[in-house]
């Protein structure tokens, strides 16, 4: 996506240079001289001054066209993920250009908004990377810029505001593709298990092991190899997820740059793409004080689509969330045994509860993992000294904090359920981590 801004007649500003400003006060001072010395000299500052006018004058008229300015960046970005736009400055004038360059994001956006000065020769083309981070869903615009040039003879510079409307999408974040076939049994396909015994597909034989069950021995080839041989099967492995959102009002708060809600719709992104990689069905599931937005539970790239759908669409509501009813909800759902994946807080002590009855309710049938994000800035509080009357009020606010958050892991992990709490940067490759250990474990 590219979009090009030539100087054309609008309003400029002025702003003096540093030169101009030496000549404005070498000027006084030939005027304070004048006075001093009176006639013929008193009015000798009327020429010095007049040339500076019309120099200003002519600088204005002179002032550099021949040159553009390029903005071009991808047409959408990943979520929390740093990109960049290119900046490409091209003169086709005859003489060097100088120029100041400043952008002005949006909330959207987070980038360097530093000031920054180009000096480009005659038939040059400048060509920077700058960064940025989107840190909300959704489309949004770029952002206006500010340039300022300075004249031909350095007096002033002549500076303006420049809208180029150049817009993005933000979109959840993805997994690497590196990750993705990590994550694969092999070509992308789905995982398998080879395991002794029956199967779906007869892959091959071999020697009999101790541990290997007598159902799986091949009589016929036992007599003919005369020692004992077992049947190895091809078992496919297949995993249903429900991915739980919780969109309620604790998703506002902050982690770093994203909220936690963002950071919980990048974690459910990722884990679909693994899932979807290796060939296990997904269902996403939106909810606060009642669903807000699903997804059957389906595979593919069809699924996939639907579910990034659902997560870009989805922001922080001024309700409190209600695990257990969007519990029962899915109990009705889900037919066979899946991993249900939670992710909400657990600091909250009316969402705990419910948190709690919700998991026990999935926990007999399905395989319940609940992830939360863990709070850096509190730890660090408790272990700061008192410097302030209020230091005390806020250690122990923290260390409730802390206590309630310990109280909610201890239930839930009673209960049978898996539970990962970690900082907003490690929770998506602990929940990945997990996801990968279950499935090789046929632990669901």
């Amino acid at each position: 996506m590219r979009c090009r801004c030539r100087e054309k007649r609008r309003l400029l500003e002025m702003s003096f240079s540093q030169r101009t400003l030496l000549l404005v006060g070498a000027v006084i001072l030939v005027a304070i001289a004048g006075i001093w010395s009176g006639e013929p000299l008193a009015g000798a500052w009327r020429w010095p001054a007049a040339l500076l006018l019309l120099t200003m004058v002519w600088e204005r008229y002179r002032l550099p066209r021949d040159f553009r300015i390029d903005r071009a960046i991808a047409p959408s970005l990943a979520l929390g993920r740093p990109a960049g736009y290119r900046l490409i400055v091209v003169n086709n004038g005859r003489r060097r250009v100088l120029l100041d360059y400043q952008p002005d994001y949006p909330a959207a956006l987070v980038g360097d908004s530093s000031l920054r000065r180009f000096r480009v020769a005659s038939a040059e083309t400048l060509d920077n990377e700058i960064s940025l981070t989107p840190v909300k869903l959704g489309t949004t615009r770029l952002g206006p810029f500010y340039i300022r040039v300075l004249g031909r003879y350095g007096l002033i510079w002549w500076s303006r505001r420049i809208d180029d409307r150049l817009e993005v999408v933000v979109e959840p974040d993805y997994l690497d593709r590196s990750a993705l076939l990590r994550g694969l049994g092999g070509g992308g396909k789905r995982k398998s298990l080879d395991k002794p015994g029956t199967g779906y597909e007869l892959l091959t034989l071999r020697d009999y092991r101790h541990g290997d069950s007598l159902h799986g021995v091949d009589w016929k080839a036992t007599a003919r190899r005369r020692q004992p041989m077992v049947r190895v099967f091809n078992q496919e492995q297949r995993l249903e997820t429900a991915i739980l959102v919780d969109c309620g009002r604790g998703g506002d708060i902050h982690y770093q740059l994203l909220d936690r809600l963002h950071h919980y719709v990048n974690v459910a992104a990722r884990l679909s793409d693994y899932a979807v990689a290796n060939g296990d069905q997904v269902a996403a599931v939106a909810y606060a004080a009642n669903i807000v937005d699903r997804t059957a539970m389906a595979g593919g790239t069809a699924a996939l689509q639907r579910i990034r759908k659902l997560l870009a669409g989805l922001s922080p509501l001024d309700q409190e969330s209600n695990p257990l009813a969007m519990a029962l909800a899915l109990a009705r759902q889900l037919r066979h045994r899946s991993l249900v994946v939670f992710l909400t807080e657990m600091e909250h002590a009316n969402a705990s509860g419910q948190l709690l009855q919700a998991v026990q309710l999935l926990a007999g049938k399905h395989h319940v993992l609940v992830a939360s994000i863990e709070d850096d800035d509190v730890g660090s509080i408790v272990k700061q000294p008192a410097e302030h009357w209020m230091g005390p009020y806020r250690n122990l606010a923290a260390l409730e904090y802390l206590r309630g958050r310990e109280l909610t892991r201890a239930k839930l992990l009673r209960s049978g359920v898996s539970v990962v709490t970690a900082s907003a940067r490690a929770v998506d490759h602990e929940v990945l981590q997990l996801y990968r250990q279950l499935r090789e474990r046929s632990a669901v």
